[in-house]
């Protein structure tokens, strides 16, 4: 197996054991608009084992900046990284990873996404739209860039209009997208002369 290879599965790994927790733990890496308390499945984790999996985390990161230290500029072991600071909404950090990655790579859309969407975290939703302009300059047909542009619009910056344009362009090219009902109804309240 490839180096590449083994990084790609580890940080795959690392997301989605850290993806699972954060499910569990209700916890969210992006402030969520009316998000309702998780309902309780029955199947959270004690604190036993959610130690076990933040100490299983804490070693896949220790090991990803020891390759990192070794090779510094693979973009590989970056972008892993700053996915696992993302998942676990350590905004900064995640940013400063994906920064890094931009040097090299600044048309890297799904990197871009990803670092608009820890921007917002951060609280500069206006900064957070502007990537997510320059991501469909760059790619028109990328669908996450659409959606969050318009979650960004409505929830952040209460800028209707140019929301509901995103998320039509969003319909446009995800037609039949698992959120594409729910965007639908959204621009139709949007639309609402009382909801302005």
């Amino acid at each position: 197996m490839s180096m590449k290879t083994s990084i790609v599965i580890l940080a795959v790994a690392i997301a989605s054991v850290f993806g699972v927790w954060l499910l569990k733990t209700g916890l969210h890496p992006v402030p969520q608009q009316a998000a309702e308390p998780p309902a309780s499945t029955g199947q959270e984790l004690d604190n036993g084992a959610a130690q076990d999996m933040m100490t299983g985390v804490r070693a896949q990161v220790e090991h990803l900046q020891e390759l990192e230290r070794k090779d510094p500029d693979n973009l590989e072991i970056l972008v892993a990284l700053g996915n696992i600071y993302y998942d676990a909404g350590m905004a900064e950090k995640a940013v400063a990873y994906y920064d890094r990655v931009l040097a090299k790579r600044p048309d890297e859309v799904d990197v871009i996404v990803d670092k608009a969407t820890m921007v917002r975290a951060l609280g500069r939703g206006r900064e957070a739209v502007e990537l997510l302009r320059h991501v469909v300059q760059l790619e028109p047909k990328h669908e996450q860039a659409w959606f969050n542009m318009g979650v960004i619009l409505s929830a952040d910056l209460n800028d209707t209009a140019a929301a509901v344009a995103a998320w039509k362009k969003f319909l446009e090219v995800s037609p039949t997208s698992p959120h594409a009902d729910a965007v639908r109804q959204e621009i139709t309240r949007m639309e609402q002369p009382h909801a302005r």
